[in-house]
């Protein structure tokens, strides 16, 4: 029954005006996910970079599944998760014991730690796709809520806002799009600066010091600095039109940006530290050199030219052409795609009022375009620009030019609504640059194209669809720009934009995975055995998602790391790829096993059924007829010749089996006799590795007559049978039975499953040493030691100068141990050691952090707690003339 009355009530969504707007700014990112959401599919970066999946079946297409930039698991999924957990557990995350040799978890930044409620999603299953969703949604907000600001139509606003929500770097570089809802907030609060200013009216600058704390507590520096930048150029702009309001303008510019960058002192100080003693790899100086390759131009104008995106390069490809592509892929931070062009396009060949802002973002954007085409020059020129030589600049200029691009769209549509109609002398321009463009593009990728689909012709088809797609709906923009506007053309524009961003970015769902599944028993063996040791992996399992386990892991892949650990990895354990310290051949570990344990090394994985202490491949078997197989009460006899035996004593022997591909089960006995002197042993053949040396202990050293034979009589009693292979020209003995007299100091087997193999090194250095003292750790960051006399305490974790250590209620100074460790002097008796980590000068950066917050309260407090009672400012008006 309705209410009297309620028949004419307007409906909620034109009481609201801004409710379905919102509602399509929430949706449209999911819609382009669905079948993410809906479990359809699956592209958690854990499937593919923890290498602990099984199951797996590939998606339509081998190309990236909705994310192209791993450092989206390495980093933000993996120690994220970490970060997440430390705070749930009452713990301020700045510190990861995990990753290398412990290292910062805040001030590496992008693991998000200091950037809540986002980080807690991270703690949930598939949290990196939650925190996505949310970031996209919240950018296509903060996008919708500046152009509403700057007095544009609700359509204009949403379908900038819809773009920016869809954006490709979120696609791109997920992991550096975390920034990006706050670009827009900080332009947003630049204008009511402005505003206030032109009024005269206090306050004003309150956005601007919350966007610019939310950027740097959003965890990616580069992509911030360039969205600081562009609000540069915004707040010149606005400077330039404001009057004799400009002086007010930059003090409450000055102020806002004061207060925030001082709220955001926690983070920015730790992070400055850390970068003063890191290796930052090529931003040292290698991105101030590097232009975007002609492919990356292309692809950022067209990104499914050369097919799905982030496909991997064909085998038939010749390699001076996979060369040319591989590179590309790795440098485009974003794509701007031919609707955006087109919209901003739209607005440059008619500004309207918006045109000092129009001319300014059109200035960012060509002059970063001619830097990532290397024009000459315009390097030399932005390099200039303070920390721009050190920035990958590539790539993450491109989300602040996608930004401006989007901007410049929205307010071509909000002209077309106010002013009607481009005449077909201006959107015949407008489409014949997008057309120059889009032609030098492809012109310039020919070559590569042919013999690219001529290597690849099942991506073709898919290339040809997604980039038709594009254009047709860029010409769609076009045209209704062209009509008069009216609720058809309207909404047609929206469908034309909005569905191309949604297919677009939804199409990476077609290379997603189905029913990948973590095979996690080899981890929860190491998180019931580890202990304070460190593991090394060859693959699977990292590198750094064992910090999202709490496993310790010496393998690391980010920068900025430390740099003395760096060196360590480059000299002392020989790592040709020092990011992620993997070695699949196992070489390091062999040629420097003591290096290796020297920093509490006791666990190496290895994929499951290899062996990284084989210097050599095994001596494979040519002939099924050579092997004898043991099962049940079948015995091999043989005997040693007299000139085989070693004079040392015998310690152990070593056979080459057949596992039947792993299938083998049950002990595998020996029994060596010299004349009635006889020794025993045993090996297990469950996960032993097929077709190589199993060795069998003895269960005590056997000192043999080198004058007399060996007799030996091998046994397989119980479980799968086994094949001894018996070597070459053999028949019924064993031609090549290895005697070792050695003791081994090779690692032990100690699990095996269809992932992962582990061993364990004999002899690794314990975290915590103290000479002639009984140490009794609990935990990474309390030692009990009893010392009969004063001592110094090792503690095998990374000096950094934020460590502090308290004995028994004093404080103690941490000495460096080495070029790596830590190093504290022990008294005599008993002692318990308590560690714990606090950067440097944190005490004084929240002490100004919470002043700054407190006097931005105090100057922000409502009027009403002053007796007054408070006014807005005028809104902002950029075509008026000022004085």
């Amino acid at each position: 029954m309705q209410n009297a009355g309620s028949a004419d009530r307007p409906a909620l969504w034109l009481r609201q005006p801004h409710l379905l707007p919102l509602t399509g700014l929430v949706l449209f990112p999911c819609l382009a996910s669905i079948f993410l959401i809906l479990g359809v599919v699956q592209a958690d970066p854990a499937d593919v970079y923890s290498f602990l999946a099984t199951g797996a079946k590939s998606g339509m297409f081998n190309a990236a599944p909705t994310w192209l930039d791993p450092t989206i698991g390495l980093i933000t999924e993996a120690q994220g998760h970490l970060a997440a957990l430390d705070w749930l557990h009452g713990i301020i995350p700045w510190w990861d014991p995990y990753t290398g040799i412990g290292m910062p978890l805040a001030a590496e930044m992008q693991t998000l730690a200091f950037f809540p409620p986002f980080v807690f999603l991270l703690a949930l299953p598939h949290g990196w796709l939650a925190l996505r969703l949310s970031i996209q949604i919240l950018s296509g907000i903060t996008l919708y809520a500046l152009l509403i600001d700057m007095g544009t139509t609700r359509l204009a606003a949403f379908v900038a806002g819809a773009l920016y929500g869809l954006s490709g770097t979120f696609f791109m570089v997920p992991h550096g799009a975390t920034p990006l809802p706050f670009i827009p907030l900080l332009l947003l609060g630049l204008d009511r600066a402005a505003r206030a200013a032109q009024a005269n009216a206090p306050r004003g600058w309150g956005w601007i010091a919350i966007a610019t704390s939310l950027l740097v507590y959003s965890g990616y520096p580069e992509v911030a600095f360039f969205g600081g930048l562009l609000a540069v150029v915004w707040s010149i702009a606005r400077f330039a039109t404001i009057g004799a309001a400009r002086w007010r303008f930059t003090g409450k510019l000055a102020l806002g940006g004061a207060l925030g960058l001082t709220t955001t002192l926690p983070l920015l100080v730790p992070f400055l530290h850390y970068l003063s003693h890191a290796f930052v790899g090529p931003h040292t100086y290698e991105f101030a050199m590097i232009d975007m390759p002609r492919q990356g131009d292309a692809l950022e104008l067209l990104p499914f030219l050369y097919g799905p995106i982030g496909p991997p390069t064909p085998a038939d490809l010749p390699a001076a052409f996979s060369a040319q592509i591989g590179p590309a892929w790795g440098q485009v931070g974003t794509w701007f795609g031919p609707v955006a062009v087109i919209g901003a396009l739209a607005l440059l060949v008619r500004p309207g009022r918006h045109r000092v802002i129009a001319f300014s973002l059109a200035g960012f954007i060509l002059l970063w375009s001619a830097r990532l085409l290397g024009l000459p020059g315009v390097r030399e020129l932005v390099n200039l620009i303070p920390e721009v030589a050190r920035a990958d600049t590539i790539r993450f200029v491109t989300p602040a030019m996608d930004l401006a691009l989007l901007i410049l769209t929205g307010l071509a549509i909000d002209q077309w609504q106010r002013h009607g109609r481009l005449t077909r002398r201006l959107s015949s321009l407008a489409g014949a640059i997008l057309l120059a463009l889009l032609a030098g593009a492809v012109a310039s990728n020919l070559t590569l194209l042919r013999v690219w689909y001529h290597a690849a012709p099942a991506l073709r088809d898919f290339a040809s669809l997604a980039c038709a797609i594009d254009l047709l709906c860029a010409a769609g923009v076009l045209l209704m720009l062209t009509r008069r506007p009216s609720p058809k053309t309207l909404t047609l524009l929206a469908v034309f934009a909005v569905a191309d961003a949604v297919l677009g970015f939804g199409s990476g769902q077609l290379s997603a995975r189905r029913d990948a599944r973590l095979d996690l028993g080899g981890v929860h063996w190491l998180q019931r055995h580890q202990g304070l040791s460190r593991l090394f992996t060859i693959l699977p399992f990292g590198p750094n998602y064992p910090a999202a386990y709490g496993v310790a892991a010496i393998n690391a892949s980010q920068l900025p790391i430390d740099a003395a650990w760096m060196r360590y990895m480059r000299h002392q354990l020989d790592q040709d790829r020092p990011f992620a310290t993997f070695d699949l051949a196992g070489r390091s570990v062999r040629d420097h096993r003591r290096a290796f344990e020297a920093i509490g090394v006791r666990d190496i994985l290895a994929l499951a059924g290899t062996d990284p202490f084989r210097s050599h491949p095994p001596d494979l078997i040519a002939h099924a007829d050579q092997g004898i197989a043991l099962a049940g009460t079948t015995r091999l006899r043989g005997t040693v010749p007299p000139a085989r035996v070693p004079p040392a004593p015998i310690r152990a022997v070593a056979v080459q089996i057949g596992t039947y591909d792993g299938a083998s089960t049950g002990p595998l006995t020996i029994t060596l006799c010299s004349g009635t002197i006889c020794a025993h042993g045993q090996a297990e053949l469950a996960g032993a590795p097929d077709d190589q040396f199993l060795r069998i202990p003895l269960d005590h050293p056997l000192s043999a007559s080198p004058h007399r034979p060996l007799t030996y009589v091998l046994r397989h009693s119980n479980g799968a049978a086994v094949v001894i292979w018996s070597g070459p020209g053999a028949t019924g003995v064993l031609a090549d039975l290895r005697l070792l007299t050695q003791p081994t100091h090779a690692a032990s087997r100690v699990f095996s499953d269809r992932v992962m193999t582990i061993y364990q090194l004999p002899h690794p250095a314990p975290i915590f040493a103290a000479p002639g003292c009984r140490v009794t750790p609990a935990g990474w960051n309390k030692v009990t030691a009893d010392c009969a006399n004063p001592t110094r305490l090792i503690r095998r974790v990374a000096w950094f100068a934020g460590w502090h250590a308290i004995l028994d209620h004093r404080t103690v100074k941490i000495a460096r141990a080495g070029p790596l460790f830590q190093s504290i002097a022990l008294p005599q008796g008993r002692s318990t050691v308590r560690f714990f980590y606090r950067p440097r000068d944190t005490r004084v950066s929240v002490a100004l952090a919470v002043l700054a917050l407190l006097v931005s309260l105090v100057l922000y407090r409502p009027e009403f707690m002053r007796g007054g009672t408070r006014t807005e400012p005028a809104p902002f008006d950029p075509a008026a003339t000022r004085h």
